[in-house]
């Protein structure tokens, strides 16, 4: 009970009494004379001067002051309105805009940022269920395929399974909180809530425990708990499209009932299956006119929007207490539900009213303080004037003026983002208060006629226009958010007004700015994004930049602490060190060790904290802020590395009704055309017909002959250099200019010398310094010096008696070279020695060996052939091969077209007339259908006789890698396709020393001119097909390999693209697979980092073969691709799941059963080694010698 209040009431009582207070305070009322005219008066005299709402009785039965007290306290305290949230930070992604800065451009120009579907398979399976819809719009979020798996320690395989929702929602809620400046790392174990808004079911692509956790909404908010180690409360809430809203309202619930010290409330939406817009279509929710126009004349629909928004909540007092950074205050939330209406999805203004009224009298606000409502404002022209109506009732209880408060729609800007939309309007809010302007209302030209806009409170804004204080009373919003689930969300809020000035900064004051990443690239990136923001913020003061960065970011082993008595002086220190300036002035720098110093300095002095710091000690940096704390600034965020991580879409008939979210899931299988799945089944009937193919033995099988192979590669050129007479010792200097010359290497095989170089020394011939060559120690050993015949036949005998397969690599390897000295003096032509006497015979043996691969590329082919034929029967189907040469790929190909009807044509092509008129000769006869005509796909194919658009399938198998220009390639593989038409590539996509020794010879091969190849070789990653591929307009990009192996990892791959694809053709799309077949390695995403020329070989060589076994264990499972033996598994992502298919994969690959258990205890690569090595050494005499010899070398 306040003592205020009771001397307060004594004094009230004495006047109406007409005794003293001393008297009130210590008599009875009835004693006083309180009869029920003066009990009216006294609490008449209570009310106003409380605002309370007393009945009489009230007071009349209260007996004292003090009985009186305590009711008029207990009605003060429950008709106060509840402490006010503060947000103290945000971020978020839509159409357009990257984080809220760029969506306040979007928003603030009134422009609309939806662009048009151009998705073939999307476009594909609307066009089949809505022949006449017209191409939709939707808001298209950049980048929502790429995400850093390694910043929050999940396996880049985990990290594709994942739902692309998940990966950006952790993205967006890390920048979040680093906007708020709250060290993630500090809130660990703390009661901080999760709450998250989502929508709808994520496509899973694959059954495995991760794919369910990867596609379950309900894992959205613990996935956030999980990954920042947070204890509070944690929860997906789906109630469509106000989900996110209504997780506003769950977290501000949270905060105030004590149950948490800070909130994350977030909503995300991606448009990860291509069924959502036939979804929507079926709906008859999406415009026909192709723009969202909220409470416009012309509205007729919505557009689907993508999009991620994350507020961080805490209580206003907590925020005021820690100086942090306040957004704005929210006053009051609530949710009501329609209850039974016309339809399950038609809303109820009656029930939108109500719950206005309830939220602003418990909030304590006058709804006639309002000038600006985020509106629900789908552009529906049943909703919006049904909007317009509820607002209209119940402001109508506060006022009863007209056409004073703005309202808008987000919607018309960025499209409907489904379960992020009412975050997205708070965002928008926010952003609206913080530069004081209401915005223009886009795609807004006349007012609704049924809205009735004329009798309201509300207008439609259609200039941009200030939005100022009216007096000192703070600007005050409200949003709203109205699920087609019926249920309904409202919030409050309310410009933040400082109760005090900030503290002054202290002149001259040294500071310590600390800047920290993972790696040293990404700190230099950190040092100029500060740079940048300080200029182009300018008020921002040195004390509140150094505190923000102390205790409001996480601190990463790349560290840079710079000292500076000024701004001026921080730029010019963080520009020095962003330039790549190895020392800079004032500037401490390295890496943390990985045991940490305990404690930090125990004075104030600034350099021992900066340089205590970055050794990895633990500073209490406060202490460097005498007097008032400083406050918490808006800085840059984490620059996150991100890979490309494709969506994965899965058989719709497998996956069951196509998740729409807020759209509803109306479109069930029957949504999935007959002809998604027809290339991925072709894959899976291939590796059904060959149990060979995607067995995980043959993928180690062919790594292991590679690995042979590539050994006698580089042990046969050095002998076959040495017949040069160089490299005769150890330790001779070379440079290549005057080995070139020397050895009278002529031009045209410059390139190629310098690629044998290059072998010689990843084989350890040779060792760089600087431009300097110089002999090792292995040229002097028996095996580098007496090479002979007998040898080799020996070498070839042993490897070839153990894969057979090799034969024909191991006599195109000899004819090359043998000839090499001869070819690289020019004395021999590289024709000469590949084709002798004309002769394809060496070359095919190599061609012919890719068994695997062409079946794969002929099932693919004829599947499509199929389909084109059982969705049209009359269609005419037209397949051309680009670079054919001895048909390695065609005589796997034809015979599976084999017995197709009429109507299909094949051309085989390749720039020589010799190979055109080889395959002539070889299928012309048997395969009538099949035409033969030279082609050089570095000029455009329509100047040599090619009709563009006339080409179903281009297939280029190993060639379209020998041309000067890759994008150029592209561009005319492309004209001869139709719009729809597939590109199926097959490609070595891993460099080897056998085709740089024997291919190499040949002046294409070094012919390319562009830098888009892997290292010394015109070979491409599957990343970089990829990226190619995406530059030159091709769609739905995938990859395949007959083995389970990663992408990044398989020698050869099968890459395959859609030309976008024409509407109202009459034609279908062709189809890609969606998800791995059966033992068909997915896309695994790319890029991914590639480890520098050497690292990865020597961390496979330094452990041995022990280690190498351990090693590629985690690179499978884990889709990593750089192990190193003190790698933590934790900390690259691993978890249970994953350590079980170690483990299982270490047992099925290991000579004796082992009890693996503690396996689970080992935390780096070399702790599991080291286990699996003394449980060796206790079974040595169990085992084969060679065994032990093998895993113990």
């Amino acid at each position: 009970m306040s003592p205020h209040v009771k001397q307060a009431l004594s004094e009230l009582a004495a006047r109406v009494l007409d005794v003293t207070p001393e008297q009130v305070s210590r008599t009875p009322f009835d004693e006083l004379g309180l009869g029920l005219a003066a009990a009216v008066a006294l609490t008449e005299e209570i009310n106003s001067r409380f605002g309370t709402t007393l009945p009489t009785d009230a007071v009349s039965g209260a007996g004292d002051l003090d009985g009186l007290a305590a009711r008029v306290s207990g009605r003060l305290d429950r008709d106060a309105p509840p402490e006010a949230v503060a947000v103290i930070g945000m971020h978020c992604r839509a159409a357009g805009a990257g984080d809220p800065d760029e969506l306040w451009q979007v928003i603030s120009s009134g422009e609309d940022r939806t662009t048009e579907v151009t998705d073939p398979v999307a476009l594909s399976l609307l066009e089949e269920h809505f022949p006449d819809a017209a191409a939709p719009r939707y808001g298209r979020m950049a980048d929502s395929d790429r995400f850093d798996p390694a910043f929050f320690r999940i396996a880049p395989r985990e990290a594709a399974a994942m739902d692309a929702a998940q990966r950006v929602l952790l993205e967006s809620c890390y920048h979040a909180l680093e906007d708020a400046a709250q060290d993630p790392s500090a809130l660990r174990g703390r009661a901080v809530a999760t709450i998250v808004g989502s929508t709808g079911l994520a496509p899973q692509a694959e059954y495995s425990a991760h794919a369910l956790m990867g596609a379950d909404t309900s894992i959205m908010a613990a996935r956030l708990a999980y990954q920042l180690d947070l204890s509070g409360p944690a929860m997906t809430v789906d109630t469509a499209c106000s989900s996110s809203l209504v997780a506003v309202d769950i977290a501000r619930r949270l905060l105030l009932d004590g149950e948490s010290d800070l909130a994350l409330a977030a909503g995300v939406y991606v448009a990860n299956h291509p069924g959502t817009f036939v979804t929507m279509e079926a709906l008859g929710t999406v415009s026909p006119g192709r723009a969202c126009r909220p409470f416009d004349a012309d509205a007729d629909g919505m557009l689907v929007g993508e999009g991620v928004g994350v507020l961080v909540l805490k209580r206003l007092s907590d925020a005021v207490r820690d100086n942090d950074r306040v957004l704005g205050v929210i006053r009051g939330s609530g949710t009501n539900q329609d209850g039974r209406t016309s339809g399950i999805t038609s809303p109820s203004s009656a029930a939108q009213s109500a719950l206005l009224r309830d939220v602003y009298r418990r909030g304590g606000v006058d709804m006639g303080r309002l000038r600006y409502v985020e509106a629900h404002g789908t552009g529906t022209s049943l909703g919006d004037p049904i909007e317009v109506h509820g607002l209209t009732e119940a402001f109508a209880e506060f006022t009863d003026r007209r056409q004073f408060c703005a309202v808008g729609s987000v919607k018309a800007n960025i499209g409907h983002t489904m379960g992020a939309a009412g975050v997205l309007g708070a965002i928008k809010v926010l952003l609206c208060l913080r530069h004081g302007t209401l915005p223009p209302a886009a795609n807004f030209r006349t007012e609704n006629k049924h809205a009735d806009f004329d009798d309201s409170p509300v207008y439609v804004s259609r200039e941009p226009a200030a939005w100022d204080r009216e007096g000192d009373a703070p600007r005050v919003a409200g949003v709203s958010s109205f699920g087609y689930s019926g249920t309904n969300a409202h919030v409050i809020i309310e410009e933040y007004v400082a109760d005090r000035p900030a503290a002054a900064p202290v002149p001259g004051r040294r500071m310590v700015v600390p800047l920290s990443a993972k790696s040293e690239d990404q700190l230099r990136e950190k040092a100029a994004a500060l740079a940048a923001h300080l200029r182009a913020a300018g008020d921002l003061t040195l004390q509140d930049v150094a505190y923000t960065l102390q205790v409001g970011r996480e601190a990463f082993a790349e560290r840079l602490a710079v000292t500076a008595t000024s701004t001026g002086e921080l730029l010019g220190r963080l520009d020095a060190f962003a330039g790549g300036a190895a020392a800079v002035p004032g500037a401490y720098s390295g890496r943390a060790a990985e045991r940490r110093p305990a404690t930090g300095p125990a004075g104030r002095d600034v350099d021992e904290f900066a340089a205590a710091w970055v050794t990895g000690a633990t500073v209490d940096w406060p202490r460097l802020h005498t007097g008032a704390a400083p406050r918490r600034v808006a800085l840059p965020g984490h620059p996150f590395a991100r890979d490309v991580f494709p969506h994965v879409w899965a058989d719709g008939a497998a996956q069951g009704p196509a998740g729409q979210g807020g759209a509803g899931t109306a479109c069930a299988a029957d949504a999935v055309p007959s002809v998604l799945a027809d290339l991925d089944e072709a894959a899976a009937e291939h590796l059904r017909s060959d149990p060979a193919a995607g067995d995980l033995e043959a993928a180690l099988r062919s790594d292991v002959m590679v690995r042979e192979l590539t050994g006698v590669c580089r042990r046969m050129l050095f002998a076959s250099l040495r017949r040069m007479d160089v490299f005769a010792a150890a330790g001779e200097r070379h440079t290549e200019e005057g080995l070139a010359a020397r050895l009278g290497v002529v031009d045209e095989h410059r390139a190629l010398f310098h690629g044998l170089l290059g072998v010689l020394t990843e084989g350890g011939y040779l060792r760089a310094e600087g431009d300097d060559l110089l002999t090792t120690d292995l040229v002097a050993e028996p095996g580098g010096l007496d090479w002979d015949e007998r040898e080799l036949a020996d070498l070839k005998r042993e490897v070839t008696a153990e894969y057979a397969e090799m034969d024909g690599y191991f006599h195109l390897l000899t004819l090359c070279l043998e000839e090499m000295p001869d070819v690289l003096t020019g004395r021999k032509k590289a024709h000469e020695v590949l084709f002798p006497g004309g002769s394809f015979d060496a070359v095919e043996a190599v061609y012919h060996s890719d068994g695997d691969t062409n079946g794969l590329v002929a099932g693919l082919v004829a599947r499509y052939v199929r389909a084109r034929r059982e969705r049209d029967p009359g269609a005419a189907v037209s397949v051309l091969e680009i670079g054919a040469g001895t048909g390695g790929t065609t005589a796997k190909v034809l015979p599976a077209l084999d017995g197709t009807d009429g109507g299909l044509s094949y051309v085989y092509t390749d720039i020589s007339r010799g190979f055109t008129q080889y395959g002539r000769n070889q299928y012309g006869k048997d395969h009538p259908y099949v035409a033969f005509a030279p082609l050089d796909i570095e000029s455009p194919p329509v100047d040599q006789g090619f009709a563009a658009g006339s080409q179903d399938v281009v297939l280029a198998c190993n060639v379209l890698h020998a041309t000067r220009s890759i994008d150029d390639t592209l561009a005319h593989a492309r004209q001869l396709l139709r719009p729809g038409g597939v590109l199926i590539l097959l490609e070595t996509t891993r460099a080897q020393d056998f085709f740089t020794l024997t291919f190499g010879l040949m002046g294409g091969w070094w012919a390319y001119e562009d830098d888009c190849r892997l290292p010394g070789s015109p070979l491409l990653s599957v990343s970089l097909w990829r990226q190619a591929l995406e530059r030159g307009g091709f769609r739905a990009v995938r990859s395949l390999s007959p083995a389970p192996v990663r992408e990044d990892q398989a020698y050869q791959a099968v890459v395959l693209a859609e030309k976008e694809g024409a509407r109202g053709s009459g034609e279908p799309v062709a189809v890609l697979p969606a998800a791995p077949a059966p033992g068909v390695a997915a896309p695994v995403p790319g890029p991914l980092p590639e480890a520098p020329a050497g690292e990865e070989a020597g961390a496979r060589e330094s452990g041995g073969p022990l280690q190498e076994l351990v090693a590629d264990a985690w690179r499978d499972v884990l889709g990593v691709t750089t192990v190193r033996p003190d790698d933590d598994f934790q900390e690259v992502g691993g978890d249970s799941i994953l350590a079980t298919q170690i483990i299982s994969r270490l047992k099925s690959g290991f000579p004796f059963e082992l009890d693996l258990g503690e396996l689970f205890q080992a935390r780096t690569l070399a702790d599991m080694v080291e286990m699996l090595e003394a449980e060796l050494i206790e079974r040595i005499d169990e085992l084969p010698e060679e065994t032990v010899a093998t895993l113990l070398a």
